[in-house]
């Protein structure tokens, strides 16, 4: 295997960055589908991405991080639904 194969299989595998799995948290939902904001999606081009060059684990890593940041924001909610009834 030469290094070009080895640095492309380091990249496959690689992990989301501490800075991509906040963004992915924070901002679990997509806003691309509001024509207005379809290139100011910074979540959505990231997953564009990822599938181009093959990135499948930071893909699932993505989809988890958007799914923990969803439950995040419902707690939230539940919990000052709770205090302000």
């Amino acid at each position: 295997m030469n290094l070009e194969q080895e640095n492309s299989e380091k990249r496959k595998n690689a992990s989301l960055s501490n800075s991509e799995a906040l963004s992915f948290f924070f901002i679990p939902i997509t806003f691309a589908k509001l024509k207005r904001w379809k290139n100011t999606d910074f979540n959505e081009s990231e997953i564009e991405r990822f599938k181009k060059f093959g990135f499948e684990r930071k893909i699932k890593q993505a989809f988890e991080m958007r799914m923990f940041g969803m439950i995040f924001y419902l707690s939230i909610a539940i919990i000052l639904a709770y205090i302000l009834k």
